[in-house]
């Protein structure tokens, strides 16, 4: 069989390294570069090398048990995965006190670690409520706002705290953030009394990109800086249409693409109004981050430093992730779209495409996530998945996978790692 991908990030690419070995396979990517979100920077800093990510930046490993097989599959050895405590502060800009600091380690003692009080019974009820909705598989169409309203009465600056995390995380306003999905939100909370543990690679995402590139069987084509431009019913089977007009023959293709550009790619192919329907209700926000050397982005008192700084202004929050837990030195990412200044030190910038995980586009993403026998026009990435993270991604190359070539050998490989755990 021969399979089209369109979209050569980490579901697409995925997806490729899986069916290599069974199917002929021509993946499509109109950057030229392979790995979407994932783009890593190398720096000097006191005369050493440091990679870091602008885009995606780290896993929790625990909870990745498909971006662990792949890791280890893309040759990344053990070493090169940098266990790390992942520590918040959110504050007002111009405020001496934080309105939330968790903690840096089991065992701090330095920092004014927030335990009790309004935010911290907030924080505790909200990750509880989002735990139960997850177990529970609640729906998506329950908003922040209907929450909100429902814990009432709550200080405003208590839920400009619960507001403050997913407004930086999607690029939204903090009123934006209550037509959220709640589910949606809550899935990336972790209990206020928890010091999450996160993973970095230590040459960066784009080690794993590069990793799974070169294990890509001999039957992968790549053609990079040439996305699709259109999809066409050909018989039974499909014709590519790529950005120079060139035209490729597939027997099943698998978009791996921005909603938009879906969209585009379908536009006026006949059966494919529901799915059009869906992609068009997936909504983003352009959000932009800088890495720089000047603390830029985190509080005055240093103690307050946290891996992750989330400053509130107005009717926005940004953040600036602090390089210092995982790699020991001061080097900072910092979302940069709405600030008055710049960072006076930057070294690179890149902009992204976050998603904002309304009931409506959770829904439609569960419809493009949906596949029926026989099918062979599918979706995946975060298209798919209301949740995005890169075992998001991944699983949902998986399920396309399965749906194709459900005796490839490494779809049985990984199936068997998951199998046992």
């Amino acid at each position: 069989m021969r399979v089209g991908i369109a979209g050569g990030g980490i579901a697409g690419l995925t997806l490729a390294w899986l069916l290599g070995e069974s199917h002929e396979v021509l993946l499509l990517e109109e950057r030229p570069r392979l790995g979407g979100n994932a783009e890593s920077v190398q720096t000097t800093v006191l005369g050493s090398t440091c990679v870091v990510d602008l885009g995606v930046r780290e896993t929790p490993v625990e909870a990745s048990p498909i971006w662990r097989h792949m890791a280890a599959s893309a040759g990344i050895p053990a070493e090169d995965l940098v266990a790390t405590t992942s520590s918040r502060v959110v504050f007002r800009e111009n405020e001496c006190s934080a309105l939330w600091v968790s903690a840096a380690d089991p065992d701090d003692t330095v920092r004014p670690v927030t335990t009790h009080g309004p935010a911290y019974r907030a924080m505790a009820r909200l990750a509880e409520e989002s735990a139960r909705w997850e177990a529970e598989g609640a729906s998506w169409d329950l908003t922040v706002d209907e929450v909100l309203n429902a814990w009432s009465p709550l200080s405003s600056s208590v839920e400009q705290l619960l507001c403050a995390l997913p407004a930086s995380l999607h690029g939204c306003t903090l009123d934006e953030v209550r037509n959220l999905s709640a589910r949606a939100v809550g899935a990336t909370l972790t209990k206020p009394d928890a010091v999450p543990r996160t993973t970095y690679l230590r040459f960066g995402a784009t080690a794993l990109v590069h990793g799974l590139a070169a294990g890509c069987s001999r039957s992968v084509r790549m053609l990079l800086g040439t996305g699709l431009r259109a999809v066409r019913q050909a018989g039974a089977g499909f014709e590519l249409v790529d950005g120079t007009g060139a035209v490729h023959p597939v027997d099943a293709v698998a978009l791996a693409l921005p909603a938009d550009h879906a969209l585009a790619s379908l536009s006026g192919m006949a059966g494919t109004s529901a799915w059009q329907t869906a992609l068009n209700s997936i909504v983003y926000r352009e959000v932009t981050y800088a890495l720089h050397r000047d603390p830029y982005g985190v509080p005055e008192d240093r103690r307050l430093w946290s891996a992750s700084n989330t400053i509130m202004d107005g009717h926005r929050s940004q953040t600036t992730i602090w390089y210092g837990p995982s790699l020991g030195v001061d080097l900072f990412v910092s979302q940069v779209d709405h600030r008055p200044e710049p960072p006076r030190e930057e070294l690179a910038r890149s902009s992204f495409r976050a998603t904002l995980p309304t009931p409506a586009s959770c829904w439609a993403r569960q419809r493009l996530g949906a596949i029926e026998a026989g099918q062979r026009l599918l979706f995946l990435g975060h298209c798919t998945t209301p949740v995005e993270t890169q075992e998001a991604a991944m699983r949902s190359a998986l399920a396309v996978a399965y749906h194709l070539a459900p005796r490839s050998p490494r779809l049985r490989r990984l199936r068997n790692y998951l199998e046992g755990g």
